[in-house]
């Protein structure tokens, strides 16, 4: 994942009407956010990766997020997703991706959880819900798992960042945080772009 290397932030984009999408995305695309994640919690998901895809696919490595099965996963893949996130260990998933190709985060929480995305072929592990435990367990993870990619997701706050990247993190996923509800209700696109620009300030520092 070329972009996460210069610019550790995964923006997660969930359950929002395309045109809301589309200016989100604009948004962050503008701010230097290089990584973007749709999740499939509505029917037209599919349609909106197609569409970001197809207008800002030089700039931006496209996912689909929240994805549970293996047929979710080939119909994110034909839309245009270059990688696929899970919010649990779905071991179908992790098969399609590999059959497929593509790079797959899946979910998971515990070592053993961790030890057996990495085993099954992920190129990186989501740690979901990071808030839960935050920094110090990334920091706990890198004693048995020096070399497995993480991704803590839930509840980074903009004041966290450092603290997961020092701790280990390899990149961060971040949703509410970066697209808010009141926000995105609103069209307040500005608010958006200099949150993401204040997240990318900080994540570039480590």
């Amino acid at each position: 994942m070329k972009f996460l290397s210069q610019t550790p932030l995964i923006g997660i984009l969930r359950g929002a009407d395309t045109k809301s999408v589309e200016s989100a995305a604009e948004a962050v695309i503008c701010a230097g956010l290089k990584t973007l994640e749709i999740t499939l919690n509505r029917r037209d998901a599919f349609a909106q990766i197609s569409l970001l895809k197809r207008k800002y696919g030089r700039e931006i490595q496209l996912g689909a997020g929240t994805v549970l099965t293996a047929e979710d996963a080939e119909k994110a893949i034909d839309s245009g997703a270059e990688f696929i996130v899970t919010p649990a260990l779905v071991m179908e998933v992790i098969e399609t991706c590999k059959k497929n190709n593509t790079p797959v985060f899946p979910g998971a929480m515990t070592p053993s959880e961790i030890l057996s995305a990495h085993l099954a072929g992920a190129e990186m592990v989501k740690v979901f819900p990071a808030s839960a435990l935050g920094p110090a367990y990334i920091k706990s993870l890198r004693g048995p798992f020096p070399d497995i990619k993480l991704i803590p997701t839930g509840g980074i706050t903009l004041e966290s960042v450092s603290h997961y990247l020092t701790a280990g993190a390899n990149a961060l996923g971040v949703g509410s945080e970066l697209f808010r509800k009141d926000w995105m209700e609103l069209g307040n696109w500005n608010a958006i772009q200099e949150i993401a620009e204040k997240y990318i300030e900080a994540a570039q520092k480590i």
